[in-house]
């Protein structure tokens, strides 16, 4: 039992080696699957699958990992689908698809390095920064990408 935002949730995993032909996965060595009862929620069944078999990960580690894992779609991937509308982006080349994600990664950490200056960060949004950087032509960002200790100028 452990609480997840301010809820009593239980979190229950069955393990299982497998064989990749088996459950049409390649390099899949182990599946589960995942219950999770939370308070006031209907109960969750959720399955996973991973290439490392169970002597690397067992399943302690694995509720741990998952827990993890949505750090991740809760920081900067949940940055770049909601402000710069990520998931609905239509490139499909590989190298293109690299060189555009590389870009918004970086006006990613310019909005970031540009909130941290105002005494209240959390009422900053992409789209103020998006407006701020467009009156100025974007003379910031660029003055921030030359520079050696980069610093972004703030009205606060």
């Amino acid at each position: 039992m452990e609480w997840n935002k301010s809820r009593r949730e239980s979190r229950t995993l069955l393990t299982t080696p497998v064989f990749p032909e088996d459950i049409g996965f390649p390099m899949a060595a182990q599946a589960a699957r995942l219950r999770r009862q939370t308070t006031g929620r209907k109960d969750e069944l959720v399955c996973l699958i991973t290439s490392l078999p169970p002597e690397q990960l067992n399943a302690p580690q694995w509720l741990q990992h998952n827990r993890q894992a949505w750090g991740i779609e809760n920081g900067l991937h949940q940055r770049l689908d909601v402000s710069q509308a990520d998931d609905r982006c239509r490139i499909r080349h590989p190298q293109a698809m690299q060189v555009f994600g590389m870009f918004r990664r970086l006006a990613n950490s310019l909005f970031m390095e540009w909130r941290s200056g105002f005494t209240k960060p959390e009422h900053k949004t992409t789209t103020d920064f998006h407006s701020e950087m467009g009156e100025e032509n974007l003379r910031s960002a660029f003055r921030f990408v030359r520079s050696k200790h980069p610093k972004l100028k703030n009205p606060s």
